[in-house]
């Protein structure tokens, strides 16, 4: 026995294992359950958000307005239930990749949402080229001439679409990096 452990001094840290010591060697827990529910919820607000009305106008008699999946809003449709589900298969197996590929797949849906935001004739002009049959010149003409008659704007559907998209992202990148701190 050395000299040093029969010493008369008292301790003044508490031992590494008390409960209100700091663990410093063990790894971090895992991305919380919360983390992929609520990314799951973004998804379905986008999901929904994509067949909502995306224009709407001013016109007289006009009910509703155009919605998004008569144009783009068939991607953001597709990309927010594949956003999802790798959301729900994140949760379950708690892999990192699939966190940030669902928050890539929210920044997609963003980006879609912003476009239509700016340019709302751009979805008028998907819609009479698909249903009326015309070309994109006469489909660009008559979207232009609407858009002076009419007070076309971003309808609730894109912005229901931007929120969920921007919590997908939000969510997909925490959630992926609480997963590469968990390793």
């Amino acid at each position: 026995m050395s000299e040093y452990s029969q010493s008369s001094y008292a301790q003044t840290a508490p031992p590494a294992h008390s409960a209100g010591a700091p663990n410093h060697g063990a790894a971090p827990a895992a991305p919380s359950k919360k983390i992929a529910i609520f990314a799951i919820v973004g998804s379905v607000i986008a999901l929904v958000g994509s067949m909502v009305n995306w224009v709407i106008s001013d016109a007289e008699g006009a009910t509703g307005g155009i919605k998004g999946i008569d144009g783009d809003g068939i991607i953001t449709l597709i990309v927010a239930l594949v956003a999802a589900i790798l959301f729900i298969a994140a949760m379950a197996t708690k892999k990192a990749a699939l966190y940030l590929v669902g928050g890539v797949l929210g920044l997609a849906m963003a980006i879609v949402a912003v476009i239509n935001m700016a340019d709302p004739e751009r979805l008028v002009v998907q819609k009479l080229k698909d249903e009326e049959g015309v070309s994109q010149q006469v489909a660009e003409k008559a979207a232009e001439q609407a858009a002076k008659l009419y007070d076309m704007t971003a309808g609730p559907g894109l912005y229901m679409v931007l929120v969920g998209a921007l919590m997908a992202l939000a969510l997909g990148v925490l959630g992926f990096m609480k997963s590469r701190a968990a390793r």
